[in-house]
């Protein structure tokens, strides 16, 4: 793992074991995530051949922080522009809907549990028990919820803008339907943050594919049943993005 400077954003990168794939994965954290978060799914996948590239989405490389929607996808859109070829953008969280939101500057999309919201569906609930009710009444920095929400949101040592979350509480970021690069959605069923019906409601309004996993919760790149839901990813991504993504072709024919 090497550390990079992708555009405006900080990001862990990581070599491919074999180079077979002519674009790289850049990897989009959601709410309170890190980069970090990403090193056993971009691990595994470097194993089969992808470059990976992680993004710092909460820290800039200034050491600034985005405190809005737009300030975060106009630094995605800025690393995407930054990278060599148009790279495939698979995001989580908030970071999913910012990845279909640039989904234009991408050779494809993934969305993994992504952060549904108005006007598709109510604001998820556990945006709203985010922080203490002191810190949101003070407009402090938020810590992840807890109880309940805490293995969707493990990282405690992080917080984000509480304008941020009162934004996404009010609406989530616009997201076009008139992209046509390949684009999927992967939800859980056990995830208490993003419904099966929420996943659904972007996938159909964004024409995505839509997968429903078994097992897992929110944080789809971690805890039980992670190595499932990456080799789930692989074998969407060599099956749906053609002969023109892949050095060696053999590989689109054979998934397995």
């Amino acid at each position: 793992m090497a550390e990079r400077i992708v555009g405006p954003l900080r990001a862990e990168h990581i070599e491919s074991a074999s180079d077979k794939f002519t674009a790289p994965l850049l990897l989009v954290p959601g709410l309170w995530g890190r980069a970090a978060d990403w090193r056993a799914v971009a691990g595994y996948l470097a194993h089969r051949g992808w470059r990976c590239t992680a993004l710092e989405m909460r820290v800039r490389a200034d050491g600034s922080s985005a405190a809005s929607l737009a300030e975060r996808a106009a630094d995605l859109r800025a690393a995407l522009t930054a990278c060599e070829v148009p790279p495939v953008v698979i995001g989580h969280d908030l970071g999913a809907l910012l990845a279909v939101q640039c989904a234009d500057a991408a050779r494809a999309t993934v969305a993994l549990a992504p952060l549904v919201g108005p006007p598709l569906t109510p604001a998820a609930e556990a945006l709203q028990h985010a922080g203490t009710w002191l810190t949101r009444r003070r407009g402090a920095p938020l810590r992840a919820p807890g109880g309940r929400w805490r293995p969707a949101y493990p990282n405690r040592d992080t917080d984000e803008p509480a304008e941020l979350i009162r934004e996404l509480l009010v609406r989530a970021p616009a997201v076009s339907r008139a992209v046509h690069t390949p684009r999927a959605v992967f939800s859980a069923t056990a995830d208490p943050v993003t419904p099966i019906a929420a996943a659904t409601a972007l996938a159909t309004w964004i024409g995505a594919d839509l997968h429903v996993l078994p097992s897992g919760g929110h944080a789809l790149w971690g805890g039980p049943g992670w190595e499932a839901h990456a080799a789930a990813l692989h074998r969407w991504l060599i099956q749906h993005l053609g002969g023109d993504l892949l050095a060696l072709y053999d590989e689109a024919m054979d998934p397995s």
